[in-house]
């Protein structure tokens, strides 16, 4: 028996790689199918849409039965519910979605004076069921409706506290103040929780709206897609970013009659908003974590889920508009970036165009981390600590 060739050796480790990549393929795949059907994972809405896309092309009489209302709503709810007890009923109809869009909506004209404009009504304890996260309710008047804004997070026993508060803006993607509020470590979020262990003070996890706890869902575990909301408040002169932020700015207000020490923070589209947040409620401290760049003023890479409809945004990612508001402000700052970032937030950590700026301000504080898109955990107790020590020596 004659031994292998070297070419029959080669063929045969190609075939045992090709098998290897197709398996690995078909797993994925696989894993793939599971998450989309069950857990409702991109891109299982681009898949319903090009569905019924393709519809439209076939002949009437191999057309699906036409079901009124339902050709929309199951277009509508889309996105997975994550919480139990959810403080909305479920949307049953066309209307029912305009209703909740209208519960919400707030002109973009008359942002930027808006923590001094709007009123806050009262703060009150929602009651949970055992074992859920406890919840935040602040009532208050703006633009002339009462409006509610939500977090995660306890109310003191006694209202003024002397001890600090935090408010976390949550960034991009779906249901994250839960897992920011629980200390999921899977979440992106992941580190603020003991990074605030300093101050030793409460911690409130806001709730944007459509999220966690208030998705505007169909009562059957989906919620409300985004498409079915950011566009009808930007072509009605109003911005879903706008309507979350004043919320947020109206649970500050409520903070800082409560407390004697505030903080907001926030990372990526969080960062910004508690950027956004910071300079009109004016808290002692602020956390910005890879969420402001002067390089969006030049090429804003974002998408509808993204801070939009927010003038002043645009504003601070120039640099004499950042330069300005800062100078301004009687907040202490923190701004971060990761070297392991992607994108504008990695030229920001290399290069520093934005850090550059910020250091004539003896205010801010920037922080160039190796992690990736994360808040640096270690540097924000450090920065914490210092500014406690430095407190109680004054």
């Amino acid at each position: 028996m004659h031994p292998p060739t070297r070419a029959t050796i080669f063929r045969s480790a190609a075939i045992l790689r090709l098998l290897a990549a197709s398996s690995v393929l078909l797993i994925g795949a696989f894993l793939l199918g599971v998450g989309v059907v069950f857990y409702k994972w991109p891109p299982l809405h681009a898949i319903q849409t090009l569905k019924r896309s393709l519809q439209t092309w076939l002949p009437a009489s191999r057309q699906p039965e036409y079901r009124g209302e339902r050709e929309l709503l199951d277009l509508a709810f889309m996105d997975p519910v994550n919480e139990i007890g959810l403080y909305y009923p479920p949307i049953k109809s066309l209307e029912g979605i305009r209703e909740a869009n209208q519960r919400i909506f707030m002109h973009q004209d008359g942002f930027e004076t808006a923590y001094a404009d709007l009123t806050v009504i009262d703060a009150t304890q929602l009651t949970r069921e055992a074992g859920s996260q406890p919840v935040v309710r602040v009532r208050f008047h703006h633009q002339g409706n009462e409006h509610e804004a939500f977090a995660y997070g306890r109310i003191p026993e006694i209202c003024p506290a002397r001890n600090w508060a935090t408010l976390i803006v949550p960034g991009s993607g779906v249901n994250q103040s839960l897992p920011i509020a629980s200390g999921d470590p899977e979440n992106y979020h992941y580190g603020i929780l003991p990074a605030l262990i300093p101050i030793n003070g409460r911690v409130f996890t806001l709730i944007k709206p459509n999220e966690d706890l208030l998705a505007l869902h169909d009562g059957h575990g989906k919620k409300l897609h985004g498409n079915f909301i950011w566009n009808w408040h930007l072509n009605r002169d109003g911005s879903y970013s706008v309507s979350y932020l004043v919320q947020s700015l109206a649970f500050m207000k409520w903070m800082r009659g409560c407390f004697s020490s505030t903080l907001v923070a926030g990372l990526s589209q969080g960062g910004a908003a508690a950027m956004l947040n910071a300079l009109q409620s004016r808290p002692d401290r602020a956390i910005v974590a890879s969420g402001c760049s002067v390089l969006i003023g030049d090429a804003d890479w974002s998408e509808h889920n993204q801070l939009i409809g927010v003038a002043q945004f645009s504003r601070l990612n120039e640099g004499p508009g950042l330069i300005e508001a800062l100078r301004d402000s009687p907040t202490e700052w923190l701004f971060s970036w990761g070297r392991g970032e992607t994108a504008t937030y990695r030229i920001e950590a290399n290069d520093g165009p934005t850090k550059r700026l910020l250091e004539s301000n003896k205010l801010a504080t920037v922080v160039i981390h190796n992690g990736g898109h994360a808040f640096p955990r270690e540097e924000i107790a450090q920065w914490l600590s210092k500014s406690i020590e430095s407190r109680k020596d004054e």
